[in-house]
């Protein structure tokens, strides 16, 4: 019985307790709380406050009169303390070590003409020779070949056997040129151009020899005129005539 009566008076107690927690009213929030009253972060960034700080923490304390630190925007979310960035030293400019030097203008030989002549050739060959010290040796070719006419009949309708005539004009088919530089002591051929049989039938030819030596040229062809112009570097031993302008000269450039 003596234990029951303590049974009922501690859960009495309990329930007395539990009714007076309940009404307790929480403490008002004050002036001089640590915490932000608008509701924003604790752990916005800023100067902490120290007790007697303003609300916005940018009063100054209540006995010193120290100015509080900087605080962030409102907007401005950061853990991290604001510090003045490292210094980095610029590099100075850098400047060319080398010297341009002036444009170097080539120098373009007057040239002599020690050869000119319109060959005609008819299943012929022609052959000379010369001793080029300073090269370049340039000959330049304009060929002329002989044209055929021939009329040419085509049928036109072949149910009645009808047609036409016509006359076409050509370059003769038998008509080829051909000039061969060879080394005069050896016979080696040093270079080679000419007008059909492979060579095409551009009637404008040049060729060039770079080397000094003592060459043959040979001039041959069939059925065609070659207009034809050697001319190499005016020197105290390269002596010639003054360079002439071919009839084909502006197809040479």
């Amino acid at each position: 019985m003596t234990t029951s009566r303590v049974l009922l008076i501690c859960v009495l107690l309990l329930v007395i307790l539990t009714l007076l927690a309940g009404c307790v009213k929480p403490p008002e929030d004050s002036g001089g709380s640590s915490g932000s009253s608008d509701g924003s972060s604790w752990f916005s960034p800023g100067t902490k406050g120290t007790p007697g700080t303003s609300k916005d923490n940018t009063g100054s304390t209540g006995g010193g009169g120290q100015t509080a630190g900087p605080t962030a925007s409102p907007t401005e979310t950061s853990f991290m303390m604001p510090v003045t960035p490292f210094p980095v030293e610029t590099p100075p400019p850098t400047t060319s070590s080398y010297t341009r030097l002036p444009d170097v203008t080539p120098e373009v030989p007057e040239y002599v003409a020690i050869f000119f002549n319109t060959l005609a050739f008819k299943q012929n060959k022609t052959a000379y020779s010369y001793k080029l010290e300073r090269p370049s040796m340039v000959i330049e070719m304009c060929i002329r070949p002989n044209m055929t006419t021939r009329t040419i009949w085509y049928e036109t309708d072949a149910e009645k056997k009808e047609g036409k005539t016509q006359t076409v004009t050509s370059i003769s088919p038998a008509a080829w040129f051909e000039v061969t530089v060879r080394d005069q002591a050896t016979g080696t051929i040093v270079a080679q151009e000419g007008f059909a049989r492979g060579y095409g039938v551009e009637t404008a030819k040049k060729m060039t020899l770079r080397s000094a030596g003592t060459y043959l040229i040979e001039f041959g062809g069939n059925d065609l005129s070659a207009e034809v112009q050697i001319r190499v570097p005016k020197t105290e031993t390269q002596t010639g005539q003054p360079v002439r302008t071919l009839s084909c000269g502006s197809l040479l450039l």
